[in-house]
Protein backbone atom coordinates (compact mmCIF):
# COMPACT_ATOMS: atom_id res chain seq x y z
CA UNK A 1 0.00 0.00 0.00
CA UNK A 2 1.73 3.34 -0.69
CA UNK A 3 2.21 6.12 1.41
CA UNK A 4 -0.33 8.40 -0.83
CA UNK A 5 -3.44 5.36 -0.03
CA UNK A 6 -2.12 5.06 3.55
CA UNK A 7 -3.05 8.80 4.15
CA UNK A 8 -5.95 8.55 2.23
CA UNK A 9 -7.47 5.61 4.33
CA UNK A 10 -6.25 7.38 8.00
CA UNK A 11 -7.82 10.41 6.46
CA UNK A 12 -11.38 8.36 5.57
CA UNK A 13 -11.15 6.46 8.94
CA UNK A 14 -10.88 9.94 11.27
CA UNK A 15 -13.90 11.43 8.96
CA UNK A 16 -15.87 8.26 9.60
CA UNK A 17 -14.98 8.85 13.52
CA UNK A 18 -16.05 12.37 13.60
CA UNK A 19 -19.18 11.83 12.33
CA UNK A 20 -19.79 8.86 14.60
CA UNK A 21 -19.36 11.23 17.20
CA UNK A 22 -20.87 13.67 16.07
CA UNK A 23 -24.31 11.28 15.49
CA UNK A 24 -23.83 10.49 19.92
CA UNK A 25 -23.69 14.42 20.40
CA UNK A 26 -27.04 15.01 18.11
CA UNK A 27 -28.36 11.90 19.97
CA UNK A 28 -27.28 13.03 23.00
CA UNK A 29 -28.62 16.92 22.69
CA UNK A 30 -31.93 16.11 21.23
CA UNK A 31 -32.64 13.94 24.27
CA UNK A 32 -32.31 16.83 26.44
CA UNK A 33 -34.29 19.29 24.40
CA UNK A 34 -36.69 16.00 24.28
CA UNK A 35 -37.37 16.06 27.76
CA UNK A 36 -37.71 19.49 27.69
CA UNK A 37 -40.88 19.34 26.39
CA UNK A 38 -41.91 17.06 29.52
CA UNK A 39 -40.52 20.09 31.68
CA UNK A 40 -40.14 23.32 30.40
CA UNK A 41 -40.01 25.41 33.40
CA UNK A 42 -37.68 23.04 35.13
CA UNK A 43 -34.65 23.55 32.96
CA UNK A 44 -33.38 27.22 32.39
CA UNK A 45 -31.55 27.89 29.89
CA UNK A 46 -29.88 25.53 26.84
CA UNK A 47 -26.39 25.70 27.85
CA UNK A 48 -25.82 23.40 30.04
CA UNK A 49 -27.63 20.72 27.20
CA UNK A 50 -24.69 21.44 25.25
CA UNK A 51 -21.99 21.35 27.70
CA UNK A 52 -23.89 17.87 28.87
CA UNK A 53 -23.62 16.35 25.58
CA UNK A 54 -20.07 17.45 25.09
CA UNK A 55 -18.80 15.93 28.31
CA UNK A 56 -20.45 12.69 27.17
CA UNK A 57 -18.89 12.66 23.74
CA UNK A 58 -15.40 13.18 25.90
CA UNK A 59 -16.46 9.96 27.71
CA UNK A 60 -17.11 8.16 24.77
CA UNK A 61 -14.14 9.02 22.82
CA UNK A 62 -12.24 7.43 26.09
CA UNK A 63 -14.81 4.43 26.04
CA UNK A 64 -13.69 4.24 22.06
CA UNK A 65 -9.63 4.53 22.91
CA UNK A 66 -10.00 1.50 25.74
CA UNK A 67 -12.07 -0.64 23.39
CA UNK A 68 -14.83 -0.54 25.73
CA UNK A 69 -17.37 -3.37 24.58
CA UNK A 70 -20.21 -1.07 22.64
CA UNK A 71 -23.31 -2.79 24.71
CA UNK A 72 -21.64 -0.89 27.90
CA UNK A 73 -20.91 2.14 25.80
CA UNK A 74 -24.87 1.84 25.24
CA UNK A 75 -25.20 1.59 28.88
CA UNK A 76 -23.30 4.25 29.78
CA UNK A 77 -25.18 6.39 27.15
CA UNK A 78 -28.48 5.60 28.43
CA UNK A 79 -27.39 5.83 32.67
CA UNK A 80 -25.54 9.44 31.94
CA UNK A 81 -28.85 10.81 29.94
CA UNK A 82 -30.52 9.54 33.31
CA UNK A 83 -28.23 11.29 36.32
CA UNK A 84 -28.00 14.43 34.27
CA UNK A 85 -31.96 14.52 33.19
CA UNK A 86 -32.18 13.95 37.28
CA UNK A 87 -30.33 16.99 37.71
CA UNK A 88 -30.70 19.62 35.40
CA UNK A 89 -34.72 19.12 35.58
CA UNK A 90 -35.10 18.43 39.45
CA UNK A 91 -37.36 15.14 38.61
CA UNK A 92 -37.65 12.14 39.98
CA UNK A 93 -35.42 9.37 38.82
CA UNK A 94 -38.70 6.68 37.66
CA UNK A 95 -39.58 10.28 35.86
CA UNK A 96 -35.99 10.40 34.16
CA UNK A 97 -35.43 6.57 33.41
CA UNK A 98 -38.98 6.49 31.64
CA UNK A 99 -38.65 9.39 29.48
CA UNK A 100 -35.07 8.36 28.76
CA UNK A 101 -36.01 4.96 27.56
CA UNK A 102 -39.19 5.64 25.56
CA UNK A 103 -36.65 8.24 23.85
CA UNK A 104 -33.95 5.09 23.01
CA UNK A 105 -37.09 3.57 21.96
CA UNK A 106 -37.57 6.38 19.40
CA UNK A 107 -33.91 6.23 18.53
CA UNK A 108 -33.80 2.45 17.69
CA UNK A 109 -37.49 2.73 15.55
CA UNK A 110 -35.63 5.55 13.32
CA UNK A 111 -32.26 4.07 12.93
CA UNK A 112 -33.34 0.54 12.21
CA UNK A 113 -36.35 2.18 9.74
CA UNK A 114 -34.04 4.10 7.53
CA UNK A 115 -31.81 1.23 7.16
CA UNK A 116 -34.57 -0.96 6.10
CA UNK A 117 -35.32 2.03 3.58
CA UNK A 118 -31.95 1.94 2.14
CA UNK A 119 -31.64 -1.62 2.25
CA UNK A 120 -34.44 -2.41 0.41
CA UNK A 121 -33.70 0.70 -2.34
CA UNK A 122 -30.46 -0.76 -2.66
CA UNK A 123 -31.56 -4.09 -3.26
CA UNK A 124 -28.90 -4.93 -0.36
CA UNK A 125 -30.20 -7.45 1.95
CA UNK A 126 -27.23 -7.46 3.97
CA UNK A 127 -27.08 -3.90 4.14
CA UNK A 128 -28.15 -3.86 7.97
CA UNK A 129 -24.78 -5.81 8.66
CA UNK A 130 -22.46 -3.74 6.65
CA UNK A 131 -23.62 -0.38 7.94
CA UNK A 132 -23.33 -1.55 12.00
CA UNK A 133 -20.23 -3.54 11.41
CA UNK A 134 -17.90 -1.15 9.25
CA UNK A 135 -17.07 2.52 9.01
CA UNK A 136 -17.90 3.39 5.73
CA UNK A 137 -19.78 5.99 3.15
CA UNK A 138 -23.02 4.25 3.17
CA UNK A 139 -22.81 4.54 6.66
CA UNK A 140 -22.21 8.20 7.16
CA UNK A 141 -25.37 8.54 4.33
CA UNK A 142 -27.40 6.21 6.88
CA UNK A 143 -26.05 8.49 10.11
CA UNK A 144 -27.13 11.62 7.60
CA UNK A 145 -30.59 10.32 6.98
CA UNK A 146 -31.43 8.94 10.43
CA UNK A 147 -30.29 12.20 12.34
CA UNK A 148 -31.94 14.38 9.69
CA UNK A 149 -35.23 12.28 10.59
CA UNK A 150 -34.44 12.33 14.18
CA UNK A 151 -34.41 16.18 14.11
CA UNK A 152 -37.23 16.27 11.89
CA UNK A 153 -39.47 13.83 14.58
CA UNK A 154 -38.37 16.47 17.52
CA UNK A 155 -39.29 20.13 15.74
CA UNK A 156 -42.26 17.59 14.81
CA UNK A 157 -43.48 17.05 18.52
CA UNK A 158 -42.46 20.27 19.91
CA UNK A 159 -45.07 21.63 17.48
CA UNK A 160 -47.54 19.75 17.95
CA UNK A 161 -46.91 20.00 22.12
CA UNK A 162 -46.81 23.76 22.53
CA UNK A 163 -47.98 23.28 26.03
CA UNK A 164 -45.90 21.51 29.33
CA UNK A 165 -46.92 17.68 28.15
CA UNK A 166 -48.39 15.47 31.14
CA UNK A 167 -47.80 11.45 30.95
CA UNK A 168 -48.13 8.30 33.66
CA UNK A 169 -44.51 7.79 33.73
CA UNK A 170 -45.25 4.12 34.85
CA UNK A 171 -47.23 3.50 31.79
CA UNK A 172 -44.78 5.07 29.52
CA UNK A 173 -41.83 3.21 31.08
CA UNK A 174 -44.32 -0.12 30.34
CA UNK A 175 -44.94 0.64 26.96
CA UNK A 176 -40.84 1.59 26.18
CA UNK A 177 -39.88 -1.72 27.73
CA UNK A 178 -42.16 -3.73 25.66
CA UNK A 179 -41.68 -1.70 22.83
CA UNK A 180 -38.11 -2.16 23.11
CA UNK A 181 -37.99 -5.95 23.78
CA UNK A 182 -40.29 -5.49 20.40
CA UNK A 183 -37.95 -3.41 18.39
CA UNK A 184 -35.16 -5.57 19.85
CA UNK A 185 -36.34 -9.40 18.23
CA UNK A 186 -37.33 -6.77 14.89
CA UNK A 187 -34.19 -5.50 14.75
CA UNK A 188 -32.61 -8.97 15.31
CA UNK A 189 -34.53 -10.28 12.15
CA UNK A 190 -33.58 -6.61 9.93
CA UNK A 191 -29.46 -7.69 10.77
CA UNK A 192 -30.62 -11.24 9.30
CA UNK A 193 -32.00 -9.97 6.47
CA UNK A 194 -32.94 -6.53 5.35
CA UNK A 195 -36.07 -7.20 3.40
CA UNK A 196 -39.46 -5.39 2.34
CA UNK A 197 -40.79 -7.75 5.57
CA UNK A 198 -38.61 -5.79 7.71
CA UNK A 199 -39.36 -2.59 6.26
CA UNK A 200 -43.12 -3.22 6.80
CA UNK A 201 -42.13 -3.88 10.43
CA UNK A 202 -40.79 -0.82 10.86
CA UNK A 203 -43.56 1.05 9.57
CA UNK A 204 -45.53 -0.33 11.86
CA UNK A 205 -43.72 0.98 14.58
CA UNK A 206 -43.35 4.49 13.11
CA UNK A 207 -47.37 4.63 13.00
CA UNK A 208 -47.49 3.26 16.74
CA UNK A 209 -44.76 5.95 17.51
CA UNK A 210 -46.95 8.49 15.84
CA UNK A 211 -50.03 7.22 17.84
CA UNK A 212 -48.41 6.78 20.66
CA UNK A 213 -47.67 10.80 20.31
CA UNK A 214 -51.57 11.62 19.40
CA UNK A 215 -52.13 9.73 23.12
CA UNK A 216 -49.97 11.97 24.59
CA UNK A 217 -51.05 14.99 23.17
CA UNK A 218 -54.95 13.86 23.99
CA UNK A 219 -53.84 13.09 27.76
CA UNK A 220 -52.43 16.29 28.24
CA UNK A 221 -54.96 18.08 27.13
CA UNK A 222 -57.42 15.92 29.20
CA UNK A 223 -55.10 16.60 32.19
CA UNK A 224 -54.78 20.40 31.54
CA UNK A 225 -58.55 20.84 31.69
CA UNK A 226 -59.12 18.74 34.77
CA UNK A 227 -56.18 20.82 36.15
CA UNK A 228 -57.96 24.61 34.93
CA UNK A 229 -61.60 22.89 36.10
CA UNK A 230 -60.12 21.94 39.73
CA UNK A 231 -58.78 26.00 39.65
CA UNK A 232 -61.58 27.03 38.99
CA UNK A 233 -63.95 25.45 41.14
CA UNK A 234 -61.33 26.29 43.72
CA UNK A 235 -61.49 29.63 43.03
CA UNK A 236 -64.99 30.30 43.35
CA UNK A 237 -64.80 28.94 46.49
CA UNK A 238 -62.38 31.62 47.47
CA UNK A 239 -64.85 34.13 46.13
CA UNK A 240 -67.90 32.13 48.26
CA UNK A 241 -65.57 32.86 51.00
CA UNK A 242 -65.01 35.79 50.77
CA UNK A 243 -68.53 36.81 49.94
CA UNK A 244 -69.29 35.16 53.02
CA UNK A 245 -67.28 37.25 54.94
CA UNK A 246 -68.38 40.28 53.68
CA UNK A 247 -72.06 39.70 54.72
CA UNK A 248 -70.24 39.12 58.20
CA UNK A 249 -68.67 42.21 57.89
CA UNK A 250 -71.59 43.89 56.92
CA UNK A 251 -73.53 42.62 59.85
CA UNK A 252 -71.23 43.19 61.95
CA UNK A 253 -71.04 46.85 61.50
CA UNK A 254 -75.01 47.34 61.65
CA UNK A 255 -75.16 45.59 65.06
CA UNK A 256 -71.83 48.11 66.21
CA UNK A 257 -74.13 51.32 64.67
CA UNK A 258 -77.14 50.34 66.21
CA UNK A 259 -75.41 49.54 69.44
CA UNK A 260 -73.62 52.80 69.17
CA UNK A 261 -77.06 54.93 70.63
CA UNK A 262 -76.86 52.77 73.26
CA UNK A 263 -72.75 53.44 73.96
CA UNK A 264 -73.80 57.26 73.44
CA UNK A 265 -76.31 57.41 76.12
CA UNK A 266 -73.95 55.69 78.89
CA UNK A 267 -71.02 58.37 78.12
CA UNK A 268 -73.29 61.05 78.26
CA UNK A 269 -74.73 60.10 81.46
CA UNK A 270 -71.20 59.60 82.74
CA UNK A 271 -70.07 62.79 81.91
CA UNK A 272 -73.12 64.32 83.57
CA UNK A 273 -72.95 62.82 87.26
CA UNK A 274 -69.35 64.05 86.58
CA UNK A 275 -67.44 60.01 86.65
CA UNK A 276 -64.41 61.37 84.19
CA UNK A 277 -62.24 57.95 84.89
CA UNK A 278 -65.60 55.73 83.99
CA UNK A 279 -65.97 57.58 80.83
CA UNK A 280 -62.34 57.36 79.80
CA UNK A 281 -62.03 53.51 80.64
CA UNK A 282 -65.49 53.48 78.74
CA UNK A 283 -64.00 54.81 75.53
CA UNK A 284 -61.02 52.66 75.92
CA UNK A 285 -63.27 49.98 75.69
CA UNK A 286 -64.92 51.23 72.79
CA UNK A 287 -61.66 51.53 70.91
CA UNK A 288 -61.74 48.44 68.85
CA UNK A 289 -64.87 48.62 67.86
CA UNK A 290 -65.10 52.18 66.31
CA UNK A 291 -61.87 51.51 64.61
CA UNK A 292 -64.07 48.66 62.61
CA UNK A 293 -66.82 51.35 62.02
CA UNK A 294 -63.88 53.25 59.88
CA UNK A 295 -65.52 52.15 56.61
CA UNK A 296 -65.18 54.53 53.92
CA UNK A 297 -68.26 54.93 51.40
CA UNK A 298 -66.81 54.59 47.87
CA UNK A 299 -69.82 54.29 45.81
CA UNK A 300 -72.85 53.77 47.64
CA UNK A 301 -72.38 50.29 47.26
CA UNK A 302 -72.31 48.05 50.43
CA UNK A 303 -70.89 45.20 48.63
CA UNK A 304 -68.35 47.46 46.40
CA UNK A 305 -68.05 49.64 49.18
CA UNK A 306 -66.52 46.38 51.87
CA UNK A 307 -64.61 44.90 48.61
CA UNK A 308 -62.68 48.31 48.10
CA UNK A 309 -61.62 48.85 51.50
CA UNK A 310 -60.71 45.31 52.43
CA UNK A 311 -58.40 45.45 49.14
CA UNK A 312 -57.15 49.10 50.37
CA UNK A 313 -56.49 47.28 54.16
CA UNK A 314 -54.70 44.59 52.30
CA UNK A 315 -52.60 47.07 50.04
CA UNK A 316 -51.49 49.14 53.63
CA UNK A 317 -50.13 46.01 55.11
CA UNK A 318 -48.18 45.60 52.09
CA UNK A 319 -46.94 48.87 51.79
CA UNK A 320 -48.76 48.94 48.18
CA UNK A 321 -49.60 52.84 47.59
CA UNK A 322 -53.92 52.32 46.83
CA UNK A 323 -56.00 55.28 45.56
CA UNK A 324 -59.35 55.42 44.95
CA UNK A 325 -61.92 57.67 42.38
CA UNK A 326 -65.20 56.82 42.20
CA UNK A 327 -68.57 58.17 41.71
CA UNK A 328 -71.43 56.78 43.33
CA UNK A 329 -72.47 53.56 41.14
CA UNK A 330 -75.65 51.64 40.98
CA UNK A 331 -74.73 48.13 39.34
CA UNK A 332 -78.19 47.50 38.61
CA UNK A 333 -79.38 43.35 38.69
CA UNK A 334 -75.85 42.47 39.09
CA UNK A 335 -75.97 39.69 42.27
CA UNK A 336 -74.09 40.18 45.30
CA UNK A 337 -71.75 37.06 44.04
CA UNK A 338 -71.78 38.74 40.84
CA UNK A 339 -70.22 41.89 42.16
CA UNK A 340 -67.76 39.62 44.78
CA UNK A 341 -66.60 37.49 42.00
CA UNK A 342 -66.04 40.65 39.54
CA UNK A 343 -64.22 43.06 41.22
CA UNK A 344 -62.85 40.83 44.27
CA UNK A 345 -60.82 39.18 41.10
CA UNK A 346 -59.69 42.08 39.82
CA UNK A 347 -58.58 43.69 43.46
CA UNK A 348 -57.21 40.45 44.28
CA UNK A 349 -55.18 40.06 41.20
CA UNK A 350 -53.52 43.96 41.61
CA UNK A 351 -52.80 43.48 44.67
CA UNK A 352 -50.92 39.96 44.37
CA UNK A 353 -49.18 41.55 40.92
CA UNK A 354 -47.93 44.73 43.33
CA UNK A 355 -46.79 42.73 46.11
CA UNK A 356 -44.29 40.55 43.66
CA UNK A 357 -42.97 43.90 43.05
CA UNK A 358 -39.77 44.30 45.10
CA UNK A 359 -38.15 47.30 43.98
CA UNK A 360 -39.50 50.76 42.79
CA UNK A 361 -43.29 52.47 43.29
CA UNK A 362 -45.52 49.69 44.16
CA UNK A 363 -49.19 50.90 43.26
CA UNK A 364 -52.92 50.44 42.51
CA UNK A 365 -55.54 52.86 41.00
CA UNK A 366 -59.05 52.50 41.21
CA UNK A 367 -61.43 54.57 38.88
CA UNK A 368 -64.40 54.48 38.84
CA UNK A 369 -66.64 57.07 36.38
CA UNK A 370 -70.66 56.83 35.55
CA UNK A 371 -71.83 59.21 32.81
CA UNK A 372 -75.46 58.84 32.42
CA UNK A 373 -76.30 54.79 32.14
CA UNK A 374 -72.69 54.61 31.23
CA UNK A 375 -70.37 52.92 33.65
CA UNK A 376 -66.35 52.83 32.69
CA UNK A 377 -63.96 51.18 35.26
CA UNK A 378 -60.16 51.21 35.30
CA UNK A 379 -57.90 49.30 37.71
CA UNK A 380 -54.26 49.97 37.49
CA UNK A 381 -51.31 48.42 39.22
CA UNK A 382 -47.41 48.34 39.21
CA UNK A 383 -46.28 44.79 37.86
CA UNK A 384 -43.05 43.56 37.24
CA UNK A 385 -42.16 41.68 34.08
CA UNK A 386 -44.56 40.44 31.35
CA UNK A 387 -47.97 38.59 32.07
CA UNK A 388 -47.74 34.95 29.93
CA UNK A 389 -49.79 35.22 27.23
CA UNK A 390 -51.39 32.45 24.74
CA UNK A 391 -53.46 32.58 21.92
CA UNK A 392 -54.35 36.46 22.55
CA UNK A 393 -55.26 35.86 26.04
CA UNK A 394 -53.96 36.31 29.34
CA UNK A 395 -52.93 32.97 31.31
CA UNK A 396 -52.22 32.12 34.59
CA UNK A 397 -48.30 32.19 35.74
CA UNK A 398 -48.63 30.29 38.75
CA UNK A 399 -48.13 26.17 38.96
CA UNK A 400 -51.36 26.17 41.15
CA UNK A 401 -53.52 27.67 38.18
CA UNK A 402 -55.16 30.17 40.47
CA UNK A 403 -53.53 33.52 38.67
CA UNK A 404 -54.31 36.29 36.45
CA UNK A 405 -55.31 34.22 34.00
CA UNK A 406 -58.49 32.42 35.91
CA UNK A 407 -59.60 35.56 37.61
CA UNK A 408 -60.03 37.32 34.78
CA UNK A 409 -61.57 34.84 33.07
CA UNK A 410 -64.53 34.93 36.19
CA UNK A 411 -64.59 38.47 35.79
CA UNK A 412 -65.19 38.41 32.39
CA UNK A 413 -67.94 35.93 32.13
CA UNK A 414 -70.18 38.56 34.46
CA UNK A 415 -68.97 41.46 32.48
CA UNK A 416 -69.94 40.28 29.28
CA UNK A 417 -73.50 38.36 30.92
CA UNK A 418 -73.97 42.38 31.63
CA UNK A 419 -73.60 43.35 28.50
CA UNK A 420 -70.11 45.17 29.35
CA UNK A 421 -66.41 44.41 27.86
CA UNK A 422 -62.83 44.09 29.33
CA UNK A 423 -59.97 44.64 28.30
CA UNK A 424 -56.34 44.05 29.50
CA UNK A 425 -53.16 46.26 28.51
CA UNK A 426 -49.53 46.28 29.39
CA UNK A 427 -46.69 47.76 29.49
CA UNK A 428 -43.59 50.09 31.16
CA UNK A 429 -44.35 48.33 34.36
CA UNK A 430 -48.12 48.73 34.51
CA UNK A 431 -50.93 46.73 34.11
CA UNK A 432 -54.67 48.20 33.71
CA UNK A 433 -57.83 46.21 33.61
CA UNK A 434 -60.54 48.46 31.39
CA UNK A 435 -64.18 47.21 31.77
CA UNK A 436 -67.11 49.52 30.53
CA UNK A 437 -70.60 49.61 29.81
CA UNK A 438 -71.47 51.98 27.38
CA UNK A 439 -75.27 51.33 27.18
CA UNK A 440 -75.49 50.58 30.82
CA UNK A 441 -75.75 47.28 32.82
CA UNK A 442 -78.25 44.61 30.49
CA UNK A 443 -81.51 44.46 32.36
CA UNK A 444 -81.84 40.49 32.82
CA UNK A 445 -85.53 41.00 34.07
Amino acid sequence: MSKDTSLHVHLMNTIFQLCELAAYFLEALICYFFIQLFFPEKAKGKFSFFLLSGVLLLTLQLADSLHVYPFLVTLWFVFYICMTTVLIFHVDVFYAVSLVSFYILCVYIIDFFCISVMGVFLKNQQFAQMVIAQLSQWRLVYQAADKLLLTGAYFLARKAFRRELAYNPRMMFLTSGLGLCGVGFLSWLTIQETSLHALFGWSMCIILLFLIYFLLLFYSKYVGEQKQRLALELKEQMIDREYDLMVRQQQEQEELSHDMKNHLLVLSSMIGEGKMTEAETYLERMGEPLRQLEMMVWTGNPVLDVLLNNARSSAAKKKIRFTIQADALTLGDMEDRETCSLFSNLLDNAVEAADRVEKGDRWITVKMRKAGDMIFIELSNSMTGRPSVKDNRLVTTKREGTGHGLGLKSAERVVEKYGGSLVCEYGDGVFTVLVSFLEGLRDLS
